[in-house]
């Protein structure tokens, strides 16, 4: 375990003065409480670290915009009390369902709930709401420039990041090749692989520079999908995997770069898959940020009313507990297990806090607790979340005190351990309510969009076009939506008991649709390769024949068809010989999964 705390310490320490430098400056100027708000914003530093840095500019100034924004309206609303309760909702729900929609990772939409309770608790009454909103984007911007620095000694050192790990996780499914493993390593590579292109392409400009870094990393990740799609082929076949792609793939995953005069100008990436696009899928209704957007927002609107019940402060708390439970989409049992660890690192970090609010450290003293609190939580967050929980209970409530004397400190951190109970417990109840009674249909649907993303595929590499723009956006969505169809799978299965009986039965056809659609993508990859010498016409006729493509669309309908009626297995026509086997198994899936969907 000591080597992820090894790569982690650096990132553990720029977050750590993202937050205690703000504060010292606060000190510094005479202003703590204007310090500690400034140190809201410093929470920037924990997103985007492992994206491209050109990228992570963008993506961290969009986050210290939104810090600022969320808990300036949120101690703007906190004067009037009849606009508490849409504000909280408001922007839990926003932050929900955009985090979710767009990919923003752990903790995600958390924060921005945390950081309006912390704000709005505060006692920075001097602070007009306006003053407020620049103190936080101010700490945003300084967690920035902290959070950037890497730019510097190692440029382009996510994007080898990114390319090691796919190719560690491509040399997985090679030993896992013809074993039981092989499924689950061939989903797990191509997950590495999307990961790594997506850091490779999807977050980098459209042109960049021929002979730069960037351009000999995509060649290795071109080489990667190349290896792959040949180690799918030669596992279908039965055959072993050449030692010279085993050797290939190691030496990626050592240095993760080509020699500098090796160059491949000409090429044109995959794309991505755009920020509208993404939005347009998530706000439909199923889709899993829809689902977790509209769950916070029951959760949001029931911890307001009872936190203006009680004591209008403590809805903000009890929403970002409730947040807590929902925000990632977690399946039931993992929910409930981060519950418990959430309630019990709570209740024990409340020891924690009271005992630094009864010490009430000034000055530098305060900046240095923060710091040290932040960096053990960065630390210990992905090995032991129960135990960082202690150490983020006690840094919210130190930054929420202001820097001032807390007259009554067991009551204080008691009423924040009821809250963080009480918003956990709105949060599962609000999962098991909405849990998706028809999760099958989630998954029939996400069956039904990647068997037209196969066919689309199918048909333009039928005629040895896999790259120009309407190929490769094609390829990309077929991609995109294999890898969603498991996701689906997985969120029914963990969502309750009944949801897992009634999905089970599809993982037949889930199964054939990932074989089918990694088959078909292989065999883009080896087309694209046969255009640099001309020969990906004579390999496309070869690999489909000449009504091939025709036939398979053929079968897809037979095969939607069936799934619709809840049919016996289709009379299949003629198929090309390198999917008929695919197809088949997927016809076979059929009657099972149309009983259930």
């Amino acid at each position: 375990m000591s080597k992820p705390s090894a790569r982690r310490w650096p990132f553990a320490l720029r977050a750590a003065l993202a937050m205690g430098v703000p504060a010292a400056a606060g000190w510094l100027a005479g202003d703590l409480p204007a310090g500690l708000m400034a140190t809201i914003g410093g929470f920037t530093a924990v997103y985007g670290n492992d994206r491209p840095f050109v990228n992570r500019a963008f993506h961290l100034g969009a986050i210290a915009i939104a810090f600022a924004l969320a808990v300036m309206i949120g101690v703007a609303a906190g004067g009037a009390v009849w606009l508490t309760i849409p504000v909280i909702a408001l922007i839990a729900t926003a932050a929900a369902f955009l985090c979710s929609a767009l990919k923003v990772s752990p903790p995600g939409a958390y924060l921005f709930t945390l950081a309006v309770a912390a704000g709005t608790a505060m006692g920075a009454e001097h602070l007009a709401w306006w003053h407020v909103g620049a103190l936080v984007f101010a700490g945003g911007a300084f967690a920035w420039m902290l959070h950037m620095a890497g730019a510097v000694f190692a440029p382009r050192g996510p994007e080898v990041q990114a390319l090691k790990a796919a190719a560690r996780a491509v040399g997985a499914f090679l030993s896992a090749a013809g074993t039981p493993r092989a499924d689950i390593a061939r989903h797990q590579a191509a997950i590495a692989l999307h990961l790594a292109w997506t850091a490779l392409v999807g977050q980098q400009p459209v042109q960049p520079r021929p002979d730069g870094t960037l351009t000999r990393l995509r060649m290795e990740g071109r080489e990667l999908h190349m290896i792959f799609a040949e180690a799918i082929n030669a596992s279908v076949a039965g055959e072993p995997i050449p030692q010279a792609s085993v050797e290939r793939v190691e030496a990626i995953a050592r240095q993760g770069s080509m020699p500098r005069d090796v160059t491949d100008p000409g090429h044109i990436p995959l794309g991505r898959v755009s920020g509208w696009q993404l939005l347009r899928e998530s706000a439909r209704p199923g889709a899993q940020p829809f689902e977790i957007g509209l769950r916070v927002a029951v959760a949001a609107a029931v911890s307001g009313l009872i936190g203006w019940v009680t004591n209008i402060e403590h809805a903000y708390w009890i929403t970002a507990a409730a947040v807590l439970m929902l925000y990632q989409g977690l399946d039931r049992a993992t929910m409930l297990e981060r519950g418990i660890q959430r309630v019990g690192g709570t209740l024990i970090g409340t020891v924690l806090a009271g005992g630094v609010l009864f010490l009430h450290p000034q000055g530098l003293w305060l900046a240095a607790t923060v710091m040290v609190l932040q960096f053990i939580i960065e630390m210990l967050v992905l090995r032991n979340y129960g135990l960082a929980v202690v150490f983020i209970t006690a840094i919210a409530l130190t930054i929420a005190a202001g820097g001032q004397p807390v007259p009554d400190i067991p009551h204080q951190v008691w009423i924040r351990a009821e809250d963080t109970i009480l918003g956990c417990a709105i949060g599962i109840a609000v999962f098991l309510l909405l849990a998706r009674r028809d999760a099958t249909r989630a998954i029939a649907q996400a069956l039904l969009r990647s068997w037209g993303a196969i066919d689309l595929v199918a048909q333009r590499l039928s005629s040895g076009d896999a790259d120009t723009a309407e190929a490769r956006s094609a390829r990309r969505n077929l991609q995109h939506h294999t890898i969603l169809l498991l996701q689906s799978f997985d969120t029914a299965v963990g969502s309750s008991t009944d949801s897992r009986v009634a999905a089970e039965p599809l993982w037949p056809a889930v199964v054939a649709t990932q074989r089918l659609a990694y088959r078909l993508l292989a065999a883009a990859w080896r087309i694209e390769a046969a255009a640099a010498t001309d020969g990906n016409a004579a390999l496309a006729e070869d690999l489909f024949g000449k009504d091939g493509a025709a036939q398979l669309h053929a079968a897809l309908a037979e095969i939607i068809a069936a799934f619709h009626k809840g049919a016996a297995p289709p009379r299949l026509p003629g198929l090309p010989a390198f999917l008929d086997a695919e197809v088949r198994l997927l016809g076979n899936s059929i009657v099972a999964a149309a009983h259930r969907a």
